[in-house]
């Protein structure tokens, strides 16, 4: 009789086990940034923050007197970054808006 009641507690743990086991789900991995790589504003930025993540020092100062900027796309509508150039500095860069009074 003893056994009996082991063996069912033994198997309930068991199946309690697989069961919640079953029902975990995997979290979402949000992609993680390089510590490096940071954001640049292209609208308030200083120009050697926008040369320190590799824009060249011509196309940061374009960048600089073209403000305001609506979008970051707009840099290479306005032909100062090529579509190459803009697709490999896209990702470190911002357009944020200044807030109207």
């Amino acid at each position: 009789m003893v056994r009996q009641n082991l063996f069912g507690i033994v198997l309930l743990v068991l199946v309690g086990t697989f069961a919640a086991g079953a029902q975990v789900k995997e979290a979402k991995r949000t992609p993680i940034k390089p510590i490096n790589q940071s954001l640049v504003d292209i609208n308030t930025a200083p120009e050697a923050d926008i040369v320190s993540i590799g824009i060249e020092r011509a196309a940061a100062k374009k960048i600089v007197e073209g403000r305001p900027w609506r979008s970051k796309r707009d840099l290479v509508s306005k032909q100062v970054l090529t579509k190459e150039q803009y697709e490999k500095f896209k990702n470190s860069l911002v357009a944020k808006q200044s807030k109207k009074s």
